[in-house]
């Protein structure tokens, strides 16, 4: 990771402490008190920031070793098997560090880093709203039963079949469908044949709530959003020293690489501006980070934006080239 003191790698770095601060972690603010906490996705993101700020990454190893029995290694597996091959290896150290002191031994671990923990991560319940995915983990186990009972929380009335769900649960297709079906036989889910597929949904709502404890009024995708927040950065710094036609078209390959994720986690892209093309990017990518960093009090980021309307706002008045 570069070092660059810019905008936008505050603003994530100002999301990552918000959400390891609501987890338990000695921080001191917490912003996301209303949102679901996903913890594999966030230590992916908190890995792949590495050394731009020490006590982040110190303080957030020191939750991992004093609460990862809360965390699925097969999750982080599934995850980073899809990301690029920097975030992998940025993993590895993350995750050789973690298991060099504790029992927990995750994918794609390296060489650990000299480290001393700091004792200082309390999670003394789970009560908060904020932590559904660790409570249901304590209920159901650290298994995909866990993970698609909390992403259908978060849509209630929806019914899926497991190929929609195992993007946001996280694990492969056929663990999804094996998972399903046992919810099913033990009546905590209703199943509909459809097409040649079965779509699930939640039987009992309340009973699961009641259960449960308080559900959180927000669970984003944080898988989407964190790959949005990555590539928003890598391609903000790769830009900074480019040609202005260039920035563009790397900009707009990237827009277009964010497509599916801005699409997943109903996040805007660029509107249109009367900023030269070349500068719309990173304005747009320093106002969505910040956004998600400071939501408003009643708010998320949810407005969908197809990607023609991203391109358009980047080409403005002359056309892409």
């Amino acid at each position: 990771m570069p070092t660059s003191n810019t905008g936008l790698q505050e603003h994530l770095l100002d999301l990552a402490w918000s959400l390891w601060t609501e987890l338990g972690v000695s921080g001191w603010e917490r912003r996301h008190t209303s949102h679901a906490i996903d913890p594999e996705p966030l230590i992916i993101f908190t890995a792949w920031l590495g050394d731009t700020d020490p006590r982040l990454r110190d303080e957030s190893i020191d939750w991992c070793i004093r609460y990862g029995r809360h965390v699925s290694g097969a999750r982080l597996r599934n995850l980073l098997s899809d990301e690029r091959e920097g975030r992998r290896s940025s993993f590895g150290w993350y995750a050789a560090t973690v298991a060099a002191n504790s029992p927990f031994r995750w994918p794609f671990a390296t060489e650990p880093r000299r480290y001393e923990p700091t004792g200082k991560s309390h999670l003394e319940d789970l009560a908060r709203p904020s932590l559904i995915s660790l409570r249901m983990r304590s209920i159901f186990g650290v298994t995909a039963r866990a993970d698609i009972l909390r992403v259908m929380l978060g849509t209630p009335g929806t019914a899926s079949t497991a190929a929609d769900l195992a993007p946001d649960v996280g694990y492969t297709k056929r663990n999804v469908a094996e998972a399903l079906e046992a919810l099913r036989i033990a009546g905590i889910l209703d199943v509909t044949p459809w097409r040649n597929q079965l779509k699930y949904r939640l039987a009992k709502v309340d009973a699961l709530v009641s259960l449960v404890g308080e559900v959180p009024a927000i669970f984003p995708r944080w898988r989407s959003v964190f790959r949005v927040a990555m590539r928003s950065l890598e391609t903000t710094q790769m830009i900074e020293d480019l040609p202005a036609n260039v920035r563009f078209v790397e900009a707009d390959k990237a827009l277009r690489e964010m497509e599916g994720d801005l699409q997943d986690a109903d996040l805007p892209g660029p509107s249109p501006s009367d900023q030269p093309r070349e500068k719309i990017f990173s304005s747009w990518a320093n106002d969505l980070v910040r956004s998600l960093a400071f939501p408003e009090p009643t708010s998320w980021p949810t407005r969908r934006l197809g990607m023609p309307g991203a391109k358009k706002a980047l080409a403005g008045e002359r056309g892409a080239p």
